[in-house]
């Protein structure tokens, strides 16, 4: 475990994720949905992992259009969000 003092504001897309917007066939569209998502939250994400290779993961759970659960984790790229600092909390550092 590692402990971190911020929370994350997702607020750019990434260009892969901009290109796979327009193309509903595309495997990263519903990627592009779910990190749409973060960023039109508004909302400030504790990070759920920091793995190995040093890239930060957040968790998103939500109730979809037909009243289903959906639980999501999705790898944030750098520079498409905000540090807030924030009291210290522990995020996992591996899956293991």
């Amino acid at each position: 475990m590692k402990r971190i003092d911020y929370l994350v504001k997702v607020t750019l897309l990434p260009e892969d994720l901009k290109q796979a917007s327009n193309d509903h066939g595309c495997e990263l569209f519903r990627i592009y949905q779910i990190y749409q998502r973060l960023i039109e939250s508004h909302l400030l994400w504790k990070v759920w992992l920091i793995d190995e290779f040093d890239y930060t993961w957040v968790e998103m759970n939500f109730i979809n259009d037909d009243g289903e659960p959906e639980f999501h984790t999705i790898k944030l790229d750098e520079g498409t969000y905000e540090r807030v600092e924030f009291d210290t909390y522990p995020v996992l550092d591996s899956l293991a």
